[in-house]
């Protein structure tokens, strides 16, 4: 078994978060291998999401690797509110990919922006599927299992009810973009309004936007509820599936999916181009680091906040790595909160890096923080910390407690509290031996070669029983 097709909902160059670098990272072992591998991935948009003329896929290879992308264009064909978890428009290139590369299995590492469809496909063409999850897709439509209140969620209720009020709000535009859009279908319409007073336009724009979203809710209340139903089955079809986390392991027995396909697998990362990043350069302040998506989800405005809590005439810096242009009304935000507290002078916005400069970047951080909001499964930035000794200040909630024991080799504070952040912060300046006492503590972390022996052992079982059950004529 030599021909291995990987999935994610987006691929480098555009998009460089933790599942596009795992995916990545198990490509080139692969390949290191001696696999044949072709990447399948979509390419949206990171903000608004529009309709685009073009191409339906592109092509492109890189580190590497060969990418197949799947674009706006052919995405957004016949959209409707199913198409999420279940798009049957992609069927016919999903078909043509499978022929053409002739996969002897499919390792999906996410479906958003694809959708289950290719399940579908992969079946139809008697190719085993193994599905590594990395974050909540097959159970919660935001992926993060977090409400729109901040509060945490433990899944869909029977039929998906509780989504209604999470979930359903999201798949409509603003009242500007259902203005935009009629304007750009219907000139007359457009030419009418703008000849209104400022106040009846507004009026009539929320009249046209609340009457769209009348007419499209029962639709999109369908496809809500029926989502986690639809999932599962799939997700019960599938040869295998690996959690990194014992709480993900748990969430989706809980919500129906079959308890004998779900292998923990732990996140493996690159630890020889991180361990020898193990010596700090020398510095009097402490320094604090975060490094991953400035948006709201994870939390860097907690941060902030603990940050300035910290006395003025205090030994500490704050470095802050991440795109200021992927969400950039969050980063203005951010660069607002920064700017007006006791500590501004401190705080740096250092943009992104490639990820040859990681180790570099790390060994010049004495503690990193992740203060997100939702569970997150393992980050792949604490295992990169942690490999190159750099204790870590984490949010006590799902994936991130499961690698962060509090005290040993790092510090837990409470979800969404920046009071309780900033009083582990504290105790990095008032005691000293914390620091070193985390770091002594800090054991070996998972490589992706390991990673991928796993993974190998998992191919070769979902071969063996798709054999078996072709030869039985099942």
């Amino acid at each position: 078994m030599k021909r291995v097709l990987l999935t994610v909902h987006k691929f480098f160059p555009a998009h460089k978060a933790g599942t596009e670098t795992l995916a990545l990272n198990v490509a080139k072992e692969l390949i290191n291998r001696g696999y044949s591998v072709q990447v399948l991935t979509a390419n949206p948009p990171d903000n608004k999401v529009t309709y685009k003329d073009g191409p339906a896929t592109s092509r492109y290879t890189y580190e590497g690797v060969p990418i197949i992308a799947i674009e706006e264009s052919a995405r957004l064909e016949n959209n409707n509110f199913t198409n999420e978890f279940y798009n049957p428009h992609l069927k016919k290139y999903f078909q043509t990919i499978l022929a053409e590369f002739s996969p002897d299995l499919v390792h999906c590492f996410h479906l958003q922006n694809l959708s289950a469809s290719l399940i579908e496909c992969c079946h139809a063409s008697e190719i085993p599927v193994v599905f590594s999850a990395t974050d909540f897709w097959l159970i919660c439509p935001v992926v993060q299992l977090k409400r729109p209140d901040r509060t945490i969620c433990e899944g869909p209720a029977p039929a998906g009810i509780n989504c209604l009020t999470c979930y359903t709000p999201k798949l409509f535009p603003p009242y500007t973009e259902v203005k935009q859009a009629l304007s750009n279908k219907y000139p007359a319409i457009d030419n009418f309004l703008n000849k209104l007073p400022h106040l009846s336009q507004d009026l009539l724009n929320v009249a046209i936007s609340s009457s769209y979203i009348a007419s499209k809710l029962p639709a999109a209340a369908h496809a809500t509820m029926v989502r986690p139903h639809t999932l599962c089955e799939f997700a019960n079809s599938l040869r295998a599936i690996t959690v990194p986390t014992m709480l993900m392991q748990r969430l989706f027995v809980e919500h129906g999916i079959n308890s004998s396909l779900i292998h923990h697998v732990p996140f493996g990362i690159d630890v020889s181009a991180l361990e020898k990043h193990q010596v700090k350069s020398r510095s009097e302040d402490l320094r604090i680091g975060f490094i991953g998506t400035l948006f709201e989800h994870k939390g860097v405005d907690l941060l902030i906040k603990a940050f300035h809590t910290l006395p003025e005439n205090s030994k500490a810096s704050l470095k802050i790595y991440g795109s200021e242009e992927q969400f950039p009304e969050y980063a203005t935000d951010l660069k607002a909160l920064a700017a007006k507290g006791q500590n501004a002078k401190k705080i740096s916005f250092l943009g992104t890096f490639p990820n040859s400069e990681f180790g570099p970047i790390l060994s010049n951080l004495d503690i990193l923080v992740v203060p997100s909001r939702w569970y997150e499964n393992t980050p792949l930035v604490i295992q990169s910390a942690l490999s190159t000794k750099t204790p870590v200040v984490a949010t006590n909630l799902g994936g991130m407690s499961e690698l962060i024991k509090h005290e040993r080799n790092g510090l837990l504070f409470t979800l969404n509290s920046f009071e309780s952040l900033a009083e582990q912060l504290q105790r990095l300046l008032k005691e000293p031996d914390l620091l070193t006492r985390l770091r002594d503590n800090i054991a070996p972390e998972h490589s992706t070669e390991k990673m991928v022996d796993q993974f190998e052992c998992l191919y070769q079982k979902s071969i063996n029983i798709q054999a078996a059950k072709v030869s039985c004529g099942v």
